[in-house]
């Protein structure tokens, strides 16, 4: 087991304290895949609504790149709102496929599928899917990923697609720390966005740090992001830990 790994599990298992609200936990997707790659990748957050009620949000997954195309990860989901014990929410299963060849165009695209298995076998399953964007500009990285989220299975009237969005810009400064700002969204039906008081939007800066000088000794990544949409937190905390081993 390498040093970083070594030094980072505790710090790991104890950012995954965490609710289904917009989720507090939710990160950028790359389209980027490598062969044979092995990945612990932790997820945490917490957001603060308007009304001063906090909530937490966790993700614990392991990743593999299958082929130089297709990297899968499995991830067990944690909530927990305030004053409430932590629980297991959700199982996941990611699936990401790279579409072009990585530097071979300034521009890399992907595809996102993901099937979300809700605690409750009434909640159904939950599909995320869509394309997954990245160029670069110089030192600059940036991602746009457009994603589409579907409930299926759940004993309730089934409920229209939903659109969302995600984007990251990054600055590659050549040494261990990068800088740059991040964003999510979700904006409602994909058809038929709902007022600007139902939508949710926060943005703001991150934080990039590698824990080695070598790419293959993972990575932490923070950021601070504020609400502007009516129904988003009013701040969100989200820390990821990306593990090698």
């Amino acid at each position: 087991m390498s040093r970083p790994l070594k030094n980072l599990l505790p710090l790991i298992f104890a950012a995954c304290g965490a609710t289904a609200h917009a989720d507090p936990a939710d990160y950028i997707f790359s389209p980027i895949v490598e062969k044979g790659e092995r990945e612990i990748d932790s997820k945490a957050g917490i957001a603060r609504d308007r009304d001063g009620r906090s909530f937490w949000g966790g993700k614990l997954g392991v990743e593999y790149g299958f082929t130089s195309w297709w990297a899968a990860e499995a991830t067990v989901n944690f909530g927990r709102e305030l004053g409430e014990s932590t629980r297991v929410l959700s199982l996941e299963w990611e699936n990401r496929f790279q579409l072009t060849e990585t530097g071979k165009h300034p521009w890399d695209i992907g595809l996102l599928f993901e099937v979300e298995r809700e605690r409750e076998s009434s909640e159904g399953y939950e599909l995320r899917y869509g394309p997954l964007l990245q160029m670069q500009w110089g030192a600059v990285q940036g991602n746009l990923n457009l994603l589409f989220e579907r409930r299926v299975g759940a004993d309730e009237p089934q409920e229209p697609t939903e659109f969302g969005y995600q984007w990251q810009l990054r600055h590659h400064a050549g040494g261990r720390v990068d800088w740059g700002a991040q964003g999510f969204g979700k904006l409602g039906r994909w058809d038929h966005w709902a007022p600007r008081r139902e939508q949710s939007h926060i943005l703001g800066p991150a934080l990039f740090v590698k824990l080695g000088d070598d790419d293959d000794d993972g990575e932490f990544e923070a950021g601070l992001l504020a609400g502007t949409g009516g129904a988003a937190p009013k701040l969100t905390l989200r820390l990821q830990a990306m593990i090698p081993f």
